[in-house]
């Protein structure tokens, strides 16, 4: 799951050189839906109570809607750095709403972990952070709570759904949205939608966005949600060695403390108490 994350990071480098962001966002949703389809034609469901899709359509609003559109828009007017480490406060934003709203219990230790891992996505993405614009950040913050939030409402409302069917209905939800996003954002260039597009995008929708998606809902499904949640901070991790094996980035000393700051909170967070 973190893999397949972390190597959309660098296929957005490449695929934006042919299309927006916006557009590729709608085409990796347009192939999350088909594939998931394809792969579980039962999950895509209309008799469900009206109850239900009011679910399914929150759940889209908060994990693909609000999450991307508004990093997108974040990342358009701020540094990458600070884009990264605002939206990667999201597993300190998933332990302290699991907290509040769904009771979970953790030790100081666990959550001190935690805590180290920001510390860590920090240092990873420290030497160019800067901040040009307030609305810019708002975006980021916006972001990351609704991927936050998101992680929440499935944990406290859907679990009890069908795991194949929330996931499937959330992209046929949010791709209408996403669709208008882009169409607002600016006109679709045809000519630049090649092989090498579509390739990128297939991949996104599928393994880095269906498929990770489905093993992301299971664990929350299993697991507490403050349990689960420091394991996303291997993302950035990932592909920040992604991008050096693949790309050939050159990585800061300072880089490698904040790998192994991360590695040390994750290893913290899962402590368990001993009675």
């Amino acid at each position: 799951m973190s893999l397949f994350w972390a190597l959309n990071f660098l296929l957005v480098k490449v695929v934006v050189n042919y299309e927006n962001v916006f557009y590729v966002l709608f085409f990796r949703i347009l192939f999350a839906l088909l594939i998931s389809i394809i792969l579980f034609p039962k999950s895509f469901v209309w008799k469900s109570s009206y109850k239900v899709h009011i679910k399914f359509f929150v759940l889209s609003l908060l994990n693909i809607v609000i999450f991307m559109e508004f990093w997108f828009m974040g990342e358009m007017v701020e540094s990458a750095s600070l884009s990264s480490i605002i939206i990667y406060s999201y597993p300190i934003l998933n332990v302290l709403l699991s907290i509040i709203i769904l009771n979970e219990k953790i030790t100081k230790l666990n959550f001190f972990g935690s805590i180290l891992g920001l510390i860590g996505i920090i240092l990873i993405f420290f030497e160019e952070f800067t901040i040009y614009t307030f609305l810019g950040l708002i975006f980021l913050i916006v972001s990351a709570f609704g991927w936050a939030l998101g992680a929440i409402f499935y944990k406290k409302y859907m679990s009890n759904i069908e795991l194949i069917s929330v996931n499937t209905m959330q992209f046929l939800y949010s791709l209408p949205i996403t669709f208008l996003v882009a169409i607002f954002s600016g006109p679709l260039v045809l000519k630049n939608l090649n092989l090498e597009f579509f390739t990128i995008v297939i991949y996104m929708g599928t393994l880095g966005t269906s498929i990770a998606m489905l093993i992301y809902l299971y664990f929350l499904k299993k697991y507490n949600v403050s349990r689960i949640s420091p394991y996303l901070f291997l993302v950035p991790i990932l592909s920040v060695l992604l991008s050096v094996l693949i790309l050939h980035e050159k990585i800061a000393f300072i880089n490698y403390f904040g790998i192994l700051f991360v590695i040390v909170g994750i290893y913290l967070s899962q402590i368990k108490k001993v009675n």
